[in-house]
This record gives structure tokens, sequence and C-alpha cells, in this order.
């Protein structure tokens, strides 16, 4: 008996520690948790003269955006794991379906998702707490858009690692997010960070878009050298995550990897 129980454990080991995104998944969330709630703690420390209705209005926006955010990556990327997992890429793409087809459906399909999910949340928060996010204006839809720009990125960043590599890069799917959560300033400003993460905050668009955000709804001021930052890091890294996409399908098609692929 404790052989067989032995022999499972060495099995579960082998897979959980086996991979790099895996143990990622492991022992980065915990770290996550520390970092996200120690910098949110000190924002409202530091801005306690804000009214109650302030704070939660600036909190409710940036969860609803940061679900923008992280709807269009997962909507994308498991629309693409579908077919992964169905064994239908072959089929797919002895199909007269082009790649650039297979792009612009994953997007679209993202962005249906993406609308369909949040619609029901933001009438929830407006009716149980008074939450206005339209005060936003134009800039809703800047940042609703520049938001789901960077998880289709995200997105096709996943898809094309899982495809390469394998079923160990699946959990990325959902840590990669969470990854990237520190250094986003979803929920507190850039500044509140270490000088070494700030570094690293500002060449990823949430930072920015989230800083533009707390700017209109707490100062009513429009930084548009933020805007700016924002459109050209997110076409840089859409059109990077594109082209890296299709060439990893290009690569596995020569290398016969598509046959393999699925449950």
């Amino acid at each position: 008996m404790f052989s067989r129980i032995i022999a499972l454990l060495i099995r579960y080991k082998n897979i959980s520690f086996g991979s790099v995104p895996r143990l990622i998944s492991i022992f980065y969330w915990p770290s996550v948790q520390i970092l996200f709630w120690g910098f949110f703690t000190n924002f409202l420390i530091s801005n306690n003269s804000y009214s109650g209705l302030g704070i939660l209005n600036i909190i409710l926006s940036a969860v609803i955006l940061w679900d923008i955010l992280f709807r269009g990556q997962l909507g994308l990327t498991m629309s693409f794991l579908e077919e992964i997992w169905s064994r239908n890429l072959t089929n797919l793409f002895i199909s007269p379906i082009r790649e650039f087809e297979l792009v612009i459906s994953l997007i679209f399909i993202s962005l249906i998702r993406t609308i369909i999910g949040l619609t029901p949340a933001i009438f929830i928060a407006n009716y149980f707490f008074d939450f206005h996010l339209f005060e936003l204006g134009f800039f809703l839809i800047f940042f609703f858009f520049n938001l789901i720009i960077v998880g289709w990125s995200i997105g096709f960043l996943v898809s094309s690692l899982v495809l390469r590599y394998g079923h160990a890069f699946e959990e990325l799917a959902w840590a990669i997010i969470f990854i990237l959560l520190p250094f986003s300033c979803v929920y507190y400003p850039l500044d509140s960070l270490p000088p070494i993460m700030q570094k690293i905050s500002i060449i990823f668009p949430p930072a920015h878009i989230f800083e533009s955000m707390r700017e209109i709804l707490i100062n009513g001021v429009i930084r548009y050298e933020l805007l700016k930052n924002i459109i050209l890091l997110n076409v840089a890294y859409l059109t990077g995550s594109v082209v890296f996409f299709l060439k990893i399908i290009a690569v596995s098609r020569k290398k016969g990897l598509l046959i393999n692929q699925g449950e």
C-alpha cells in the first residue's frame, strides 16, 4: 500500500513541479497577494481624506476595468485552447481557413464574451453601490479597447506557448494575468511602488491606463502623455504577439506538432 502511495506522490510531484509555468502558479501567487494588498493598503492610508463614496468609486472602476483585461485575455485563450482540447486544430488548418482569419475570429469572440460578461456587472454595481462608470465618458471607451487589446496580446502569447511547448504552459492562461497584477497599478498609483518596480511597470500599458483613470476620477485631469504611451505600447505588443502567434503556427505545421495536440 505504502509503495503505491509513494509512487502516486512521485507522479504528482513530477506533474506539479516538473515545469516552470506550474512552479510559477504555486510560488508566485502568495507573493502577489502580499504585494497587492500591501500597496493597496498604503494607498488607502495615504488618501484617507477621500470620502468613502469617492474611494468606492475608484475601487469599483478599477475592478471593472481590470476585468476587461482579464476577460479579454481569457476569452481569447480559452477559445483557442478549446480547439486544442477537442483535437480540432488539424481540421482547422487543412480547411480553407487562413491563419489571419483565425486571429480575427479569436479577437471578435473575445470581444463578444467580454461585453456580455461585464454588462450585468456594471448594472449591478450601479444598482447596489450607486456607481457610475460612465462618468469617464469618452475615456471609458478608450480604456475599454486598450485594456482588451492588452488581453489579446497576452492571449496570443499564451496560446503560442501552449501550441509550441504543450500542456504544461496551459497554467499560464490563468497565472500570467496575476503575474502582471502588481506592476499594473490597478488599485494604487505608480509612485507607491519601489523604484525598481516602477521601471518595470512603465513598460506595461495597464500601468498607464490605470494612472490615467485615477487622474480623471480624482483630479479631473487628462494626461495626454499617458494616453500616447498607452497607444504606442499597445500597437507594439499586439503586433508582436500576433506575429509571434502566426510564426508559431508555421513552426508547428512544419514540425508536425498540430497532430499531437489535444487531451
